[in-house]
């Protein structure tokens, strides 16, 4: 027998079920009963909401501002305009969640756990009556004379408006695919190029592996055809396939770009001490060769960690390690602190979908009101969140523009009850 709604969401992450709440609240203030029902592909929803912030959920960034988003960033300014981090805390409170917003702006919840972001918004919907069917996966949505009519394996479901928020194709292991793109693309709607983003950089590995799995905080460049094309500060995490950490995955966007397109020759640049400047760092690497009985070995030791001491050294020409510190030359002094400064390391690409956190790319948003996020041509039918043209920097940006285009998208359909 054929299911009917009056909303089907397609997609029970992060967007679907800040949706659902919003517009089961919004049936409850309108006193109407309205069936709301979220259509999840996987086996339980908010998978990747478990993962966010490592598992501690950065719900937010108070710094929030279109500066912060790529693709489509007018859509992101409106959409935070809207609902912005500080409704969006509002928001997550009177669900239970208490938060705490750090000095860097970043928000989390008290509690520090993403299974409990995760709770509340299921709780949430339950209590006001949203019906979620999980291992359900929505393969084609048709127009119809009643709205909208969705194939699923479990039969046809009808519904007066949808709400499509399938994601992305970023971390296939947490439900990521492509596929959700088709359910628009099969209405007409057009996809931008995808790529990964807030991603690992796999690089040259001739001396990064010999300093795997140490992290440093210091400063990474990536530079194109000897062009800077982002700067972070932060921490850096060496792996046996390149770089990875907060600040390498902050300006990964760049070099997922830069792998599609394939031109040019792009260069990792690490400043392992950006607080010095050059020639103090010399002066002092000239002093600590003067250290009574050391090899080059320990020239580094108590500067930098011992074996990225030594792979600098190693990086620079400055060898055999055994050799007595003593005979250092000032123009290898001189050669240790540039590499010190500005270690390149030539990038070769990146981990890809699999590594990465969010999707560049997707639906071209143009199709759609940027005050409803309605599609201009089928009315009822409406895309929020990743799926969408729009990804944010590291730090809460994406998870802050899924919480505000949920928003906007369940203020426009509750309004046409």
């Amino acid at each position: 027998m054929p299911v009917f709604a009056d909303c089907v969401i397609v997609g029970g992450g992060a967007v679907g079920l800040a949706a659902a709440c919003h517009l089961g609240r919004a049936a409850a203030e309108q006193q109407k009963s309205k069936t709301i029902l979220v259509l999840e592909k996987a086996p339980r929803v908010g998978k990747k909401l478990l993962a966010t912030g490592n598992g501690t959920c950065n719900i937010t960034n108070m710094t929030a501002s279109r500066e912060k988003y790529h693709g489509d960033p007018a859509l992101a300014e409106r959409m935070l305009a809207v609902c912005s981090p500080a409704q969006t805390v509002e928001f997550f409170t009177s669900i239970g969640v208490d938060c705490v917003v750090r000095p860097d702006g970043k928000v989390y919840p008290a509690s520090e756990q993403a299974a409990a972001v995760l709770d509340a918004l299921r709780l949430e919907a339950a209590a006001l009556g949203v019906e979620t069917r999980c291992d359900t996966p929505a393969t084609a949505i048709t127009p119809s004379r009643d709205g909208y009519r969705l194939t699923t394996p479990d039969g046809d479901v009808t519904a007066r408006q949808v709400l499509v928020c399938v994601g992305g194709a970023a971390a296939p292991a947490l439900g990521g695919s492509a596929e959700g793109y088709r359910l628009l693309t099969d209405l007409g709607c057009e996809k931008t190029p995808l790529f990964p983003s807030i991603v690992q950089l796999r690089t040259a590995t001739d001396f990064v592996r010999a300093v795997k799995g140490i992290r440093v905080d210091g400063e990474i460049s990536l530079r194109l055809d000897g062009n800077t094309l982002a700067t972070a500060n932060g921490e850096i995490l060496f792996t046996d396939y390149g770089l990875s950490g907060p600040a390498v995955m902050g300006i990964s966007r760049h070099a997922a770009d830069w792998e599609r397109r394939k031109k040019g020759e792009l260069t990792a640049v690490l400043n392992l001490l950006p607080a010095w400047d050059m020639d103090t760092l010399t002066a002092r690497i000239v002093a600590r060769s003067r250290l009574r009985g050391r090899k080059l070995e320990d020239l580094l030791t108590g500067l930098l960690h011992k074996r990225v001491g030594q792979t600098v050294l190693r990086v620079a020409g400055v060898t055999p390690l055994d050799r007595p510190a003593d005979t250092l030359t000032a123009q290898e002094c001189a050669r240790v602190a540039a590499v010190i400064r500005s270690w390149e390391i030539p990038v070769t690409g990146t981990q890809g979908f699999g590594g990465a956190q969010v999707t560049a790319g997707g639906i071209d948003p143009s199709a759609f009101d940027s005050a409803t996020l309605m599609h201009r041509r089928h009315r009822g039918l409406y895309a929020a969140g990743e799926v969408l043209n729009v990804d944010g920097d590291c730090g809460g940006y994406n998870l802050q523009f899924a919480w505000s285009s949920a928003y906007v998208a369940a203020r426009a359909i509750s309004a046409a009850w």
